[in-house]
């Protein structure tokens, strides 16, 4: 009995390998109003006993800065068919989000830990650098390759993932979270530019107050 409960237990708990991020666009002149709809929204989430832990983070360096960006990690793809009250979800972002933000975008990716120094959800640190990696077509394995090779000399916590959907393929992101600029800038994490058609690099601003957890 016990050991089956056991199995049970660590079935329930176990983290999956996939994350899904996604962009929200606040209206010009909008920004105060959208983020007060964002934090009313996440209440939704409380109040509907949402189990999925949500980042929330506002782009600090980019072009497409003051843009916000949400994501959830670490689900299993059964996780993924059973969100919260989908249509309830609906309709209370129409109700406080949709009137002061346009949805730019969402992705599915799959951790990729053989890469990575760090669990498949970030730490909530202060910063984080966003990088989007677009490559030259038929690379996927020799790109992953040559991150493999380097993976035993990563300093911090590194984490890469391949999209699955919801976008050009093939494309990575890679998350690097850190406790202030001084300490992204010091390591400009290099990457293997040969096999790399086009890359991104954006520095995201954690937001507290529109971060949820369960």
């Amino acid at each position: 009995m016990s050991i089956a409960l056991s199995t049970q237990l660590s079935a329930q708990t176990e983290k999956g390998p996939y994350a899904r991020i996604a962009l929200l666009r606040p209206h010009d002149g909008d920004t105060v109003d959208f983020e007060a709809g964002y934090i009313r929204h996440l209440e939704w989430h409380r109040q509907a006993k949402d189990s999925w832990t949500w980042f929330g983070w506002t782009i600090w360096a980019g072009d497409r800065q003051r843009w916000f960006v949400y994501a959830t990690f670490g689900h299993t793809a059964a996780e993924l068919d059973h969100p919260v009250s989908p249509a309830d979800d609906e309709r209370d972002n129409i109700v406080n989000v949709t009137p002061h933000a346009e949805f730019a975008g969402s992705a599915l990716y799959e951790f990729l830990p053989a890469l990575s120094r760090g669990t498949g959800e970030p730490q909530s640190t202060p910063r984080v650098e966003l990088t989007t990696v677009e490559l030259v077509q038929g690379s996927e394995k020799a790109f992953e390759a040559a991150l493999a090779a380097e993976q035993a000399k990563l300093q911090g916590e590194t984490l890469w993932y391949r999209m699955i959907a919801g976008g050009p393929s093939p494309r990575y992101v890679r998350l690097r979270p850190r406790a202030n600029l001084s300490e992204l800038l010091a390591d400009p994490g290099a990457l293997p530019e040969t096999l790399i058609a086009k890359s991104t690099i954006e520095i995201l601003s954690l937001r507290p107050a529109m971060c949820y957890h369960p």
